[in-house]
């Protein structure tokens, strides 16, 4: 891919991809990490990719990379487990309740999580969701109800 399209793709997706790899993670420096390798892989393979497809492509190499990076022994051994849902800080101009509910969402398992963060945060349907996370669309959508309901258990406590 041409440098100038991958400067063009970053510009416009790097926030978005950001803000997911930090929903996945929960670490501002790894997911930073992340978005960067993200571009690094399309500068260095020859891609073709569809402007419609973009966005869900990227989100897809996101995921795959932040799947790898919690496989990796090097994550499985810095990890401290009560700090994994800690994420306070991420932005300035999050309100009070945005950010009660990001920490709420960050603590949920990742299955419930992704597609939750997908379907609310970016707006992709249970189809596009589906395809980005390699599942069928029905289980995407139970996730998303059984995510939701824990969620709202989470946040009446």
């Amino acid at each position: 891919m041409k440098n100038d399209e991958v400067l063009r793709l970053f510009s416009i997706y790097s926030d978005d991809l950001y803000r997911f790899a930090l929903s996945y993670i929960g670490n501002q420096c790894e997911s930073e990490d992340i978005v960067q390798d993200v571009f690094v892989k399309l500068i260095s393979k020859p891609l073709i990719i569809r402007p419609e497809q973009e966005k869900a492509y990227l989100l897809r190499m996101t995921a795959n990379l932040c799947k790898d990076h919690l496989k990796s022994p090097k994550y499985k051994a810095n990890v401290d487990i009560d700090t994994l849902g800690d994420v306070i800080g991420i932005s300035v101009d999050y309100s009070k309740d945005d950010d009660l509910l990001f920490k709420a969402l960050s603590q949920m398992d990742e299955i419930y999580r992704m597609p939750i963060y997908l379907h609310y945060y970016e707006g992709y349907s249970h189809k596009e969701i589906a395809g980005i996370l390699k599942s069928s669309e029905a289980t995407i959508s139970k996730r998303i109800s059984r995510g939701k309901e824990e969620l709202r258990k989470r946040l009446e406590e």
